[in-house]
């Protein structure tokens, strides 16, 4: 029962994240292998095929000569034909909008995929690698469309008959008579309805609810609830495991007749149900597919195959860049090892003979180029190894939560909890440009002139506090975007909804209201960073982050409609002032959103922000964060995720550049051990602290802010 990759393959970190004295960066590695902006590296098994911007789905062709991908990022949506005996991708067809829906009829070669924003079902013709557009079912009147409107997973019935839709932000069903192309019925579900899952018999059919994290049952003619099954946080991918599982001779036959396997992208779990001889759905149980016990949310499974011919379950784990593997032929499966695969896996297929396909939707290191990862039965065969590499790529450890390995004497502790004399933190969260478009002309930070968009004279504030205190050159976003950038900055991670609706929106195709904290599906897994403060018993206030977030209205400063960057520094500066001229007690954490899309007022704001703290009270136990979400692409001669990034306390080294790998997970795992935070993922949980950017010894000279702020 026990999992080989805990058991026997636990392996301690990699050489190039615990040595500072060399200067690592993002990209390919000398000896094979891509260093992402998270500190991972992919290596994937197996043949890599290139497709287009984030693949999110597949199908096989009924002949099983072809794979069929959906495309759905930043750029127009797309299905890749990949032909499986030559490895590559053989065409490319247009589709208005597309997500996450992808299947062929029952015996036929019609494809069906779900239209997104345009609230569509486009069928294609297929024949020879090719798509032929055919019709197009609309599930709502152009005319009366909302952005509420947005069709994302298609089942067809067993026999073929009537297709079902998930109608995601309707929280419904849309049944079609692909005959007529007409919606003949819609039933009501839980909330953001991910994937549908029929039962052969085709009386019933499932449904993993997103935002609920229930799974329920429907009566496939009416639409009547069944069952309601309250599962895990995110349930997404669901697939059917028919037969009674396996049991030893001298045990009973399992009392169930089959069994789905689900998983729960929030979670690191796998959840199994059991269908029984009454036909009632129980829950049964889970695997941790964690890298080990102790290990913090993060792996993301998201999908799922089965390969009956070995009673394996492969199930893609978006962040750690890996498939896990688990023996399915008993009651209770047991996990085997991991199979390295490209940048944020997102669909998994069996193929004939016995390969698997895994489609990743960053392919080997750049969200706008997915790739399709082929492995032969011979690539599957040696799983130890393989999961010896998916250790080797991951740069966390169960040993870090006991020690960051700041080093002794450092004022950031090796552990919350422990001693440190800055006890408040100001966190300010920017969008977007990269290091150079802001740095590139500052010395002696690593910058490219030719590629700055601004100057001192434009920045003022950013190039006086580069050179006052400590300067990060080596810095990274983890996020793609401000859509996912902003989600990454306080929960370290974006969760499964955000990852797989903010390219839609990127590349112009819905709205950005979804990733502002008031979607229910985009909830990460441990909350966000005041969540965890406030469980931990601290003060918190917020200046004009995540407004519609309902958890964090009650410690946001209001401010009137709107408020610029500006406003929101005279916000925190009133109120600091105040406090100190009262006596009352600080915020233990602050955070401040500076988004107002004017790089000028960003400087004046941030300048008038950090001259206030370093002129308050709490100066002398104060340290102030200052980094990038994320934003437009840019250009770095680095990395595009290259950002800019400062550090400012008494306690910060003066006039240093501080070259180590950091990326945004580190200021998150900084805060925390500042603050006595336990890390919220495996990410920050793994990520190196700003140790070296940091003295023993105050200095506790106060900023005087440049361009005239007062």
């Amino acid at each position: 029962m026990r999992r080989i990759w805990i058991a026997a393959v636990l392996l301690p970190l990699l050489a190039l994240w615990s040595q500072t004295s060399e200067r690592v960066q993002v990209g390919p590695l000398p000896g094979g292998g891509v260093l992402l902006n998270s500190a991972w590296i992919v290596w994937p098994a197996g043949r890599q095929v290139p497709v287009d911007s984030f693949p999110m789905s597949s199908a096989l062709s009924p002949d099983g000569r072809y794979l069929l991908v959906l495309n759905a990022g930043q750029n127009p949506p797309s299905i890749s034909s990949v032909d499986l005996a030559q490895g590559r991708e053989v065409s490319r067809t247009p589709v208005p909008d597309a997500w996450l829906g992808l299947a062929f009829a029952p015996k036929s070669n019609r494809l069906y995929v779900g239209g997104g924003a345009q609230a569509s079902v486009y069928e294609f013709d297929f024949a020879d690698g090719k798509l032929q557009p055919a019709r197009t079912f609309p599930l709502t009147e152009p005319a009366k469309r909302s952005e509420r409107d947005f069709a994302g997973d298609v089942a067809f019935s067993p026999d073929g008959r009537l297709l079902y839709v998930a109608e995601l932000f309707r929280n419904s069903i849309a049944v079609v008579n692909p005959q007529s192309g007409r919606v003949i019925e819609r039933f009501p579900t839980g909330r953001r309805p991910y994937r549908i899952l029929f039962h052969p018999d085709g009386q019933s059919f499932f449904v993993s609810s997103w935002a609920d994290g229930t799974v329920l049952r429907h009566m496939a003619e009416t639409g009547a609830l069944m069952t309601r099954l309250a599962l895990a946080p995110h349930p997404t991918d669901m697939v059917w495991v028919g037969g009674r599982p396996k049991t030893d001779p001298d045990e009973p036959a399992s009392p169930y007749l089959a069994r789905i396997f689900v998983t729960a992208s929030n979670t690191n779990n796998l959840y199994s149900l059991g269908i029984t001889e009454a036909n009632d759905v129980r829950l049964l149980g889970l695997v941790n597919l964690a890298l080990s016990p102790r290990q913090p949310a993060g792996m993301t499974p998201s999908a799922l195959a089965w390969d009956a011919s070995q009673a394996r379950l492969y199930v893609a784990c978006s962040d750690a860049n890996a498939v896990a593997v688990a023996d399915a032929a008993y009651e209770k499966p047991v996990a085997l090892g991991l199979i390295p695969v490209g940048w944020y896996p997102t669909s998994v297929q069996i193929l004939p003979g016995g390969g698997l396909a895994v489609v990743n939707g960053k392919g080997t290191g750049s969200p706008l180029a997915g790739t399709v990862s082929l492995l032969s039965p011979q690539d599957l065969a040696p799983l130890e190894a393989h999961t010896r590499v998916v250790f080797e790529n991951s740069p966390y450890d169960d040993s870090l939560l006991d020690d960051a390995g700041t080093g002794p004497g450092n004022p950031i502790p090796s552990k919350p909890g422990e001693p440190t004399p800055i006890r408040h933190v100001v966190y300010i969260v920017k969008g977007g440009f990269t290091y150079d478009e802001v740095f590139g002309a500052f010395r002696p930070g690593n910058g490219d002139p030719a590629l700055a968009r601004f100057r001192e004279n434009d920045l003022p504030n950013h190039f006086r506090l580069a050179r006052e205190f400590v300067l990060l050159d080596n810095f990274y976003r983890n996020g793609d975007g401000y859509g996912d950038g902003l989600q990454w900055s306080f929960a370290a991670i974006a969760s499964g909804f955000v990852q797989k609706l903010w390219p839609a929106s990127a590349g112009g195709r819905r709205p950005w209201n979804a990733f502002d904290g008031a979607e229910p599906a985009s909830y990460p897994p441990a909350g966000y960073l005041w969540h965890n403060a406030v469980q931990a018993g601290l003060t918190v206030r917020n200046y004009g982050c995540m407004l519609r977030e309902p958890t964090l209205k009650p410690y946001t400063a209001a401010e009137p409609p709107g408020a610029t960057d500006l406003t929101r520094a005279e916000l925190l500066v009133r109120e600091l002032e105040g406090s100190d001229k009262t006596g009352a007690p600080a915020p233990r954490l602050v955070t401040v959103c500076l988004n107002g899309g004017n790089p000028k007022d960003q400087d004046q704001a941030l300048g008038r922000i950090v001259e206030t703290v370093s002129r308050s009270r709490i100066w002398p136990s104060a340290a102030v964060f200052v980094m990038e979400a994320g934003g437009p692409p840019g250009k770095d001669h680095v990395s595009p995720y290259r950002a800019p990034a400062l550090a400012v306390s008494p306690y910060a080294r003066r006039r240093t550049v501080d070259s180590t790998l950091y990326n945004t997970a580190s200021v998150l795992r900084t805060i925390e051990l500042l603050l006595g935070l336990r890390p919220m993922t495996h990410y920050d949980a793994a990520a190196r602290p700003l140790a070296a950017s940091f003295q023993p010894q105050p200095d506790a000279t106060p900023y005087a802010a440049a361009g005239g702020t007062r």
